[in-house]
């Protein structure tokens, strides 16, 4: 316990003096890249069988698990992953979210990594869970309107570390809206998978209508897109992950 204090100390100390110098971003962006190289492997290796995993233990609970934003563009691009993709990104119903899914995610071996949510409401917005080393993002769309639905995802901090930005005014969100549609079961590289039927519709707005395009940095702000600020700051629920670790 000592030890874990230390190290936490040490932690913060370091990131105190990179933000005052001035290089925290550059840092975080090194160790980001290393990250994703290690993910995207992982997803080469691991992504089938962890999304399988997915599907069966969703579907058992009644949950329709359905492909979004770089996993919905790798299926419709690709017809695979995108060979630099170093998440698994799954849509769910807001509704159909078990009020125990993270039991039976952890009695399943996925572990919870991270959880966003909203303070004033305690709505979850976006749930990371890993297996097999593997990513894997659960995005909670809700019903917008009659003919739409949205997901609430969040960024960094404009300036903040994450621990600092969390213990204070949180993380900048940002709404992403679709239209309504069915969902159809389609081939994924050998395995069945919910994807939405209008699928070029959905990443024309969340990618721009020249999605078709690989872009490896690609950025909103380049693209006319249905991604939009929302007015309202997302933190992370770092108590419940804590939880579930020691489970």
């Amino acid at each position: 316990m000592e030890q874990n204090k230390n190290k936490s100390f040490l932690r913060d100390f370091a990131v105190t003096i990179a933000v005052k110098l001035g290089i925290y971003p550059k840092i975080v962006a090194s160790l980001n890249r290393q990250i994703a190289k290690r993910e995207a492997a992982a997803i080469k290796k691991n992504g089938l069988k962890v999304l399988k995993k997915i599907d069966e233990v969703l579907t058992k609970e009644g949950v329709t698990p359905f492909f979004v934003f770089g996993l919905l563009l790798g299926a419709y691009r690709e017809k695979g992953f995108i060979p630099y993709d170093y998440d698994l990104d799954i849509g769910i119903m807001d509704s159909e979210r078990p009020e125990n899914l993270l039991d039976i995610m952890r009695r399943n071996g996925f572990v919870l990594k991270r959880q966003f949510y909203f303070k004033d409401s305690g709505r979850i917005s976006i749930e990371q869970f890993e297996y097999d080393k593997v990513p894997v993002d659960f995005y909670y769309f809700f019903e917008k309107d009659e003919n739409t639905i949205a997901t609430i995802v969040s960024y960094k901090h404009e300036y903040k570390d994450w621990k600092e930005a969390n213990e204070t005014d949180g993380f900048p969100s940002e709404i992403i809206t679709a239209e309504k549609t069915t969902f159809s079961r389609k081939d994924f590289l050998g395995i069945q998978f919910n994807m939405p039927d209008n699928a070029a519709s959905w990443l024309a707005g969340f990618y721009g209508s020249d999605f078709m395009t690989p872009v490896k940095n690609w950025s909103s702000e380049k693209s006319e897109t249905c991604r939009r600020p929302y007015p309202i700051r997302q933190y992370r629920n770092l108590e419940i992950v804590e939880q579930q670790a020691k489970l």
